[in-house]
């Protein structure tokens, strides 16, 4: 991998109220990808972005409208004359860096996603949970606080965001039982994401990814679940659909992509996590810049 610039994809747990309303009346790649979801799923997302409904809140209409937003981000920036030399996303944004580094054509991307979103939500409603984020200084830390979750029910470490920054996931009992003993803020999520409660998910969405259409990479990916570049001869379905049940390891994403030379830093979507999480890893020197749709900030 080259020194240059990386673009980063937030996922679920960025979207805010009115995003990508601005983008989809300037973007035509924006458009047809939502426009592609929405008869995938007989949904009009197209409205509900338009409009911020709260239709938006459900994982299934969520995770492609992050896609499309993303893609529909990074297809502006390109044109502006902004090249990335490498590209991470964080959960469902893995699969806009998917695209983004060449793997997939954005309409199988879209596809993907869209089946990923159905599926994660059928094993919540068979499976409902939750998350909690939990500061933790030591691994010591996490290991005790899953010691008294698991007493009461399945739970596991969903993200390591940051040297501090932790999120578990699973059922309500569990969390509630780690809540008791440590700090935990409750995330505003429908279900145990990243966590053995998906393994249904995992299952059934692995071999809807193997029959795509895989392309040879034009940039450097780095994998959500391994914290490392996807290198040659790596099964990238495979590990794609393994995220659905374990760990997403951004902060070593990041330390992967600052070794390598990365020095500018764009995050392609709502929200301003991506860029905290960006500071608290690797400085609060770092110049990230934002791209929402609406405007750009540094």
């Amino acid at each position: 991998m080259s020194p240059g610039a990386a673009f980063l994809f937030p996922g679920q747990g960025s979207e805010s109220p009115g995003m990508g309303a601005a983008l989809l009346r300037r973007s035509a790649r924006t458009r047809a990808l939502l426009a592609r979801a929405s008869r995938a799923l007989d949904l009009d997302l197209e409205a509900a972005v338009a409009r911020g409904h709260p239709l938006l809140r459900r994982t299934e209409a969520l995770q492609p409208v992050l896609l499309a937003i993303g893609l529909g981000l990074a297809e502006e920036l390109e044109r502006s004359g902004t090249t990335a030399s490498a590209v991470a996303g964080h959960s469902v944004g893995e699969m806009a860096a998917v695209c983004a580094a060449g793997y997939l054509a954005a309409e199988e991307a879209m596809d993907a996603v869209v089946e990923r979103g159905r599926l994660m939500a059928e094993a919540a409603r068979l499976h409902p949970g939750g998350m909690a984020a939990l500061r933790a200084r030591a691994q010591g830390e996490v290991s005790a606080a899953l010691e008294v979750g698991l007493a009461a029910g399945p739970v596991g470490v969903a993200a390591h965001n940051g040297p501090t920054q932790w999120v578990l996931s699973g059922s309500a009992r569990a969390l509630a039982a780690v809540a008791s003993r440590f700090p935990t803020v409750p995330l505003p999520v429908s279900g145990p994401w990243h966590s053995e409660l998906m393994a249904d998910a995992e299952r059934r969405w692995l071999p809807f990814l193997r029959q795509l259409q895989w392309r040879p990479p034009r940039l450097a990916l780095v994998a959500g679940q391994t914290g490392q570049v996807v290198e040659d001869g790596d099964d990238l379905p495979a590990l794609l659909a393994a995220q659905l049940t374990r760990p997403v390891r951004w902060a070593e994403a990041l330390r992967t992509l600052a070794d390598a030379g990365v020095e500018a830093w764009h995050v392609l979507g709502p929200g301003r996590t991506l860029r905290g999480l960006c500071r608290e890893n690797l400085g609060l020197q770092v110049q990230v810049q934002i791209l929402d749709g609406a405007e750009a900030r540094a």
